[in-house]
């Protein structure tokens, strides 16, 4: 290796430590908005926040380790560990300074009330497992994944409220050569049952599209709910339609 190369290698891995070295507080300063983090300790590549908050909602604890060498190649990766009251979720991070990050390895399981009024309806309980493999985001909107979801104890809300059951989401068996997103839902047992198919377009239009059915033990509150979707058909199953944009 020539003399020159020598130094310009020396003066990257003095940049890299450099960068490693920076108080985590200098990350929590320049968050987008919204998006907050107490109680802060560490560096920006290896440290600590009592809570991260995202428009007001507490997530929980923080916990973040990143790889200052990935910065040779203008890039960032990070192990992170998300610690909401009763779950972990845990897995890597990757992005290259622009709008777009990739997850990889996302695993753990959370409860839904964490996400209460951001991407769940307010009173509604239960438990999200995610073992999701990879995830392409675009800002906050996806735009490849593959993955499983579990929705485990899904309740509405209000005093003495049945159950729902338990609900899987498989994400990423789209058409070969589609740009969407796709997936497919439906459910593990329990007293609704409910099958369908959910697609993402580019553009960040979605559409849920299945059916519902009453199954065993299906109290009064999921008949009268399921009458909403108009006439059953000869297996008992009402179509739905769900559509908007993220």
């Amino acid at each position: 290796m020539k003399r020159g190369s020598y130094i310009a290698a020396g003066v990257a891995a003095f940049f890299v430590c450099l960068v490693a070295l920076v108080p985590a507080q200098q990350l929590a300063r320049r968050l987008p908005a919204g998006v907050e983090l107490g109680g802060v300790d560490g560096t920006i590549w290896s440290g600590t926040a009592r809570s991260l908050a995202l428009d007001g909602n507490a997530l929980g604890g923080l916990q973040w380790s990143c790889r200052p060498w990935r910065l040779l190649i203008l890039e960032w990766s990070c192990a992170v560990t998300l610690n909401p009251q009763g779950g972990e979720v845990a897995g890597d991070l990757s992005g290259d300074f622009g709008q777009e990050i990739v997850g990889e390895d996302i695993r753990g399981r959370l409860p839904i009330s964490a996400f209460e009024g951001i991407a769940t309806p307010r009173g509604w309980t239960g438990d999200l497992e995610l073992d999701v493999t990879k995830i392409r985001l675009d800002g906050s909107r996806p735009t490849a994944a593959s993955g499983t979801l579990l929705l485990r104890a899904l309740r509405p809300p209000g005093a003495g409220s049945q159950a729902l059951g338990d609900f899987e989401l498989v994400v990423g068996e789209g058409t070969v050569g589609s740009e969407s997103l796709n997936g497919r839902l439906r459910d593990l047992g329990g007293p609704l049952h409910v099958r369908g198919s959910i697609e993402l377009d580019p553009s960040g239009r979605y559409l849920l599209t299945g059916d519902a059915a009453p199954g065993p033990g299906a109290g009064p509150a999921i008949f009268d709910t399921l009458r909403f979707l108009g006439p059953p058909d000869r297996q008992g199953r009402r179509p739905f339609t769900i559509e908007g944009t993220l």
